[in-house]
């Protein structure tokens, strides 16, 4: 294996002193033009490349941060990171992402090696409403800022940034729309019960299904929709039942999926025998026959705006806390039904 060349390598072979080539290299006064054209040849000659991390140690900058996501198949984070690199980039910004696979020792490991390998903040979407905070506020104290998004742990409003949406009217919105067209008689699904933003989203059911007068049926809240788990099952024995809900709503993209899985695999129409509005609207809603209706989240704000708050605080311009929620946006299409009588 051929060795990294190195400021010494090039000093070698263009016959310099180590610190000749490294002021030529940096741009340094001192230097001729001649002598910085040839060695600025033999580094391109020899494939020098500068290691960041040693300029990193005498500048205390790393240009890094780091990203916590807790799930890399959901396409939100897809189009969060979209939204961090389009802030980063320009600032000469880059980022290592860590997927925490929704488990919270797995996420302490990573924050423990992120502040490790020297990022200058993290962006955090914690795994769980119940995690300690005392990880973070290590971070914090540390000079490491943090902004929480999508997600934030109760009672870290006052100390930490954090961008989210409001979860319970996104899917009040929902709601509020099937009523509009009828429905009486619905259902939702979730992936777990366990996620801030998913608790949240079914506060907003329930306060909006009591607000409307809609009566709730605890045996139609589906959770652990997931290939393979028990809430598929469960989804499948609700559609098969003589009663059955005349409209389900999903609460991320991944449930969406699995939902329009089980209701093809019963043979039910989408939205002559039952209706659907999904959670997150990605281009394949457009693309399902019918169209699906769904739940958009500002996903690329998301990423822009925490990227944005993150990088204020490293700059050292902000003071005080800054909690952003956002607004969702209910986009209609064809996958629900009206109810209402001709």
């Amino acid at each position: 294996m051929t060795k990294r060349a190195t400021i010494r390598t090039i000093a070698k072979e263009v016959g310099l002193a180590p610190s000749t080539v490294s002021r030529a290299l940096n741009n340094k006064p001192g230097v001729s033009a001649t002598t910085r054209e040839l060695v600025k040849e033999a580094s391109e000659r020899l494939g020098y490349v500068p290691f960041s991390q040693a300029r990193a140690l005498k500048s205390s900058k790393t240009f890094t941060i780091g990203v916590i996501i807790p799930e890399m198949k959901n396409p939100f984070f897809l189009g969060f990171l979209d939204g961090v690199e389009k802030v980063l980039f320009p600032r000469g910004y880059k980022f290592i992402v860590c997927n925490s696979s929704q488990d919270p020792k797995k996420e302490k490991v990573y924050l423990q090696w992120l502040m490790e390998h020297g990022v200058e903040g993290i962006l955090a979407c914690p795994t769980s409403p119940h995690e300690d905070l005392s990880m973070y506020r290590k971070i914090k104290k540390y000079g490491i800022p943090v902004v929480f998004y999508d997600r934030i742990i109760p009672d870290s409003a006052s100390e930490f940034d954090s961008v989210t949406i409001d979860n319970k009217s996104a899917v009040a919105d929902a709601v509020f729309y099937l009523h509009k067209m009828g429905h009486r008689d619905l259902g939702i699904c979730l992936p777990r019960l366990d996620i801030y933003t998913i608790q949240e989203r079914l506060k907003g059911f329930y306060e909006s299904c009591k607000l409307l007068g809609i009566p709730i049926r605890k045996e139609w809240v589906v959770d652990n929709m997931y290939i393979g788990n028990k809430g598929e099952e469960k989804l499948r024995s609700i559609l098969k039942a003589s009663s059955r809900p005349s409209a389900i709503i999903a609460t991320n993209q991944i449930v969406t999926r699995q939902i329009l899985k089980v209701i093809h695999e019963c043979g039910f129409s989408i939205p002559d025998e039952i209706s659907v509005v999904g959670f997150d609207d990605v281009p394949e809603n457009e693309l399902f026959s019918p169209p699906i209706t769904a739940v958009k989240q500002p996903v690329l704000q998301i990423g822009k705006i925490s990227t944005t708050l993150l990088l204020g605080r490293i700059d050292g311009e902000k003071s005080d806390i800054e909690n952003v929620q956002l607004k969702a946006e209910l986009v209609v299409r064809k996958s629900v039904n009206s109810m209402l009588p001709p």
